[in-house]
C-alpha cells in the first residue's frame, strides 16, 4: 500500500507511509483507553484485518457490527455499539467505527473494551485520529513522491556528469555513447538501450547495450520504429509483443519500450531505444527523466561534434600549410604524400599544362593509375595551370569533401611556379640504375627520376638482377636500397663492386645508424641517402656521385660524427692504436675497430656456427629485422666485408672459439 521503490543506483530504498501504523493503532488504544484496536478494510460485505493492536487478525467482525453501523461509519458518521458477550471474547464489550479516507480507497478504525461504553468525547477522538492516520499516508506519499523525484534528479546529474568527463577524455563518438548507454541501462533500469544517430539517409546503430543489434548496422532513415520516431520527432512508447505494420522488424519479446528522438535544436539527429524494464513498475514513471536524458545526451553529441570539427579544421589548415611550403620549396613528392596522407586520399598525382607529371605519391598501383586518370581530365586550376587527381578505395569521395579537395589544388598549384625556377638546376642523360624491392616504392623511384630529367637506366628488385644489368645498361650511377632480398648493407654494395669498381653508388635506406653508415661507405659507397629525404636530395646525391663526390644528407654526416660513449669490451684481447699486427700468422690477437657488447658476442658465435638470421631470431627472441640490422652493425665494427669475413676476423682475435 503506498509503495515505491528507487532502482538504478548503488542503493535501493523502499518508502511505505503505512509501516509505523501498529505503532500508532498503541497510541491511539491509549488515547481511547480501549484494549484493543485495528485497522480494517472492506471487500465486499466481509471486513478483513489489515493492522491489529491486542485484537486477534481472525476476528469475526460482521458479528461484532451488524451491516448498518458499517454504512453509518462509511458515510462519515463515528459509531459506538455494546458487543453481545462471546462476540469478541466471553465478556460482553463496548466498540466503536469510524471511516479512514485514503488517496486510493478508504478503511475503518475499529477500537474495542470491556467495561463501560465509548462516551461522545471518545468518539470524537477517534474521528480525529482516523485523519492523522489518514494523514500519515498521505504525507508518506509525497515524501516517496519527492525521493522518486529527487532520485531521478540524481541519475540525471550523475549521468551528466559523466557525458561531460566523457567530453573531456574522449573526441571519439562512439566511445562517448557507449557510456551512456551503459549508464542509462544501469539507472533507468533496462535490459536493453541502443542509440542510433542520422547519417544522411541512414540509421546507423553507434552504441549498444543488451540488444541483439550489431554496431554499425544500418537502415533507412524512415524504416522500422527508429526511422519512425527520427522522421516525426515524436515518442513512442511500445506494451507487449508489437504488431503493426508501421513497427515491422522490432523486438516482439521487449516487454516495454520507450523509443525517443535525439535532438540538436530543431532538428532530430538520432534515436535513444530503451527496452525491457529489470523493475517492476516498467518505464511509465520514468518518461520525464528518459526525456532530458535524451537532451542531454543529444546536447552533448553536438558540442563532441562541434569539437571534432573544429580539431578537423585546424588539422587541415596546417597540412595544407605543409603542402604549400613543399610545393614552394620544389619537393612535389613531399607535397603529394601530405596532401594524400593529410586527407585520406591513396594516391596524388599533380600534372602540369603540358601532361607532363610534377609530381605523384602512391600507396598501391590501382589508386596510382586512377589518379593518374583523373588528372588527365581533371579541369586545371584557375591561374596555375596545374591538374590535380586523387584516388583512395574503401570509401566514395563525398560531396562535402569538394571544397577541401579545390583548396588542396590551390596548394599543390604553387609547383607550377617553381617549374621555371627548378628546371635549369636539373641534370639531363644522367641514367640511374635503381635497385628496391618494394613495389610501391619502385613506382615512386620511377616518378621521381623521371620527373627530375633522369633516365632509368633500370630499376630491379634483387642484388643478382642488378649485377646482370650493369653490364648490359652501363648506367652512370646506381640508387641502391639495403634491404634486399638476396644481400643486405655492405653486402650490397661489395657485390657490385666485384662487376664494377668504379661505378658510383648512392647507398638509399630508412636505416640512419653510424654503424651502418661506415660500413656501407666502407663497402666502396659513394653515398648515403635517407628514404626519408626530400627528392631535390635525391637528385643533388645522385649528380655528385656522378660527379666523383662523395654524397651525404645532413643527417646521415650528423650521424657519422656522433660520439657514442665507449662500451666494455668482453672477451677481447686490446691492442694499442699504433701496434701493428701481423695478419699472416694464424691467432695472432688483432685489435678490434670497436669493442663488442655481450649481446654483440652472442650473435657472433651464432654466425660462427651457421645459423641464418631467422634462426638467430628464434634463438635470440628478436624480430627478424633486428637481426639484420645487428649483423650490419657487427660487420662494420669488425671492419669486415661480408659475414664470413666477420666470423674470420673474431676467430683471429681470439673472440669466439
Amino acid at each position: 500500500m503506498g509503495m515505491i521503490r528507487q532502482t538504478g543506483g548503488a542503493r535501493e530504498e523502499t518508502v511505505n507511509p503505512t509501516a509505523r501504523w501498529p505503532e500508532r493503532l498503541a497510541h491511539i488504544a491509549v488515547l481511547l483507553r480501549a484494549e484493543g484496536a485495528a485497522v480494517l478494510a472492506t471487500s465486499g460485505d466481509d471486513l478483513r484485518t489489515v493492522f491489529a493492536h491486542d485484537v486477534a487478525p481472525d476476528t469475526k467482525w460482521r458479528g461484532i457490527f451488524d451491516a448498518d453501523a458499517v454504512v453509518r461509519a462509511l458515510s462519515g458518521s463515528t459509531v459506538g455499539t455494546p458487543v453481545a458477550a462471546g462476540r469478541w471474547e466471553e465478556d460482553a464489550a463496548f466498540a466503536l467505527l469510524t471511516r479512514i479516507d485514503l488517496p486510493d480507497g478508504e478503511a475503518l478504525l475499529c477500537a474495542l473494551r470491556h467495561g463501560v461504553p465509548f462516551d461522545a468525547v471518545e468518539l470524537s477522538t477517534a474521528g480525529a485520529a482516523a485523519e492523522l492516520l489518514a494523514m500519515s499516508v498521505g504525507d508518506g506519499r509525497a515524501m516517496a513522491d519527492a525521493k522518486n523525484e529527487s532520485a531521478q534528479n540524481n541519475d540525471r546529474v550523475a549521468l551528466l556528469e559523466r557525458l561531460l568527463m566523457g567530453l573531456e577524455e574522449t573526441r571519439d563518438a562512439s566511445a562517448l555513447l557507449a557510456r551512456a548507454a551503459e549508464d542509462i541501462a544501469a539507472r533507468i533500469g533496462a535490459g536493453g538501450t541502443s542509440i542510433m544517430l542520422v547519417e544522411g539517409n541512414r540509421l546507423r546503430v553507434r552504441a549498444s547495450v543488451g540488444v541483439g543489434v550489431p554496431l554499425g548496422h544500418e537502415q533507412r532513415a524512415d524504416e522500422g520504429i527508429a526511422g519512425w520516431v527520427a522522421s516525426r520527432g515524436e515518442r513512442v512508447v511500445l506494451m507487449g509483443p508489437v504488431d503493426d505494420d508501421r513497427f515491422r522488424g522490432s523486438d516482439p519479446q521487449a516487454g516495454e519500450s520507450v523509443i525517443m528522438p535525439l535532438r540538436a535544436g530543431d532538428e532530430i539527429i538520432g534515436v535513444l531505444n530503451v527496452k525491457r524494464p529489470t523493475g517492476g513498475e516498467g518505464f511509465g514513471q520514468k518518461l520525464e527523466i528518459l526525456d532530458a536524458i535524451a537532451g542531454d545526451v543529444g546536447r552533448a553529441l553536438v558540442a563532441i561534434n562541434r569539437i571534432d570539427g573544429l580539431e578537423r579544421e585546424f588539422r587541415s589548415e596546417v597540412a595544407l600549410e605543409d603542402v604549400m611550403r613543399q610545393a614552394a620549396a620544389s619537393d612535389g613528392d613531399a607535397a603529394a604524400r601530405t596532401a594524400a596522407s593529410s586527407f585520406g586520399h591513396h594516391a596524388v598525382a599533380v600534372r602540369a599544362s603540358d601532361g607532363r607529371i610534377l609530381a605523384l605519391h602512391a600507396e598501391d598501383k590501382e589508386c596510382r593509375e586512377a589518379a593518374l586518370e583523373a588528372s588527365a581530365k581533371v579541369e586545371a586550376a584557375p591561374g596555375s595551370g596545374i591538374r590535380v587527381g586523387v584516388a583512395r578505395h574503401g570509401r566514395p569521395y563525398e560531396p562535402s569533401e569538394e571544397p577541401l579537395a579545390a583548396r588542396t589544388a590551390d596548394a599543390l598549384g604553387l609547383l607550377a611556379h617553381t617549374e621555371g625556377e627548378s628546371a635549369p638546376k636539373r641534370r639531363s642523360g644522367v641514367r640511374v640504375l635503381a635497385v628496391e624491392d618494394h613495389p610501391v616504392m619502385r613506382l615512386g623511384v620511377r616518378a621521381l627520376l623521371e620527373r627530375e630529367g633522369l633516365v632509368v637506366a633500370g630499376i630491379t628488385s634483387t642484388c643478382a638482377e642488378a649485377v646482370d644489368l650493369i653490364a648490359e645498361e652501363e648506367p652512370d650511377v646506381v640508387l641502391l636500397d639495403l634491404s634486399l632480398p638476396d644481400a643486405s648493407g655492405p653486402e650490397a654494395v661489395t657485390r657490385i663492386r666485384e662487376v664494377s669498381s668504379s661505378l658510383p653508388i648512392v647507398a638509399f635506406s630508412v636505416e640512419d645508424s653510424p654503424e651502418v653508415i661506415r660500413a656501407v661507405l666502407r663497402a666502396g659507397a659513394n653515398g648515403y641517402v635517407s628514404k626519408d629525404a626530400p627528392a631535390s636530395q635525391v637528385v643533388a646525391a645522385l649528380e655528385a656521385a656522378v660527379q666523383g663526390l662523395t654524397a651525404l644528407g645532413p643527417a646521415e654526416a650528423r650521424a657519422l660524427n656522433r660520439i657514442t660513449e665507449p662500451i666494455p669490451v668482453v672477451g677481447v684481447v686490446e691492442e694499442s692504436g699504433d701496434t701493428e699486427v701481423d695478419d699472416s700468422e694464424p691467432g695472432a690477437p688483432v685489435a678490434v675497430r670497436e669493442p663488442l657488447t655481450p649481446r654483440e658476442l652472442e650473435l657472433l658465435r651464432y654466425l660462427a656456427e651457421g645459423y641464418t638470421n631467422k634462426e638467430i631470431a628464434r634463438a635470440m627472441v628478436l624480430a627478424e629485422d633486428t637481426v639484420k640490422k645487428g649483423v650490419q652493425t657487427l660487420i662494420a665494427k669488425l671492419g669486415a666485408t661480408d659475414r664470413t669475413h666477420a666470423v674470420v676476423l673474431a676467430l683471429r682475435r681470439h673472440l669466439i672459439e
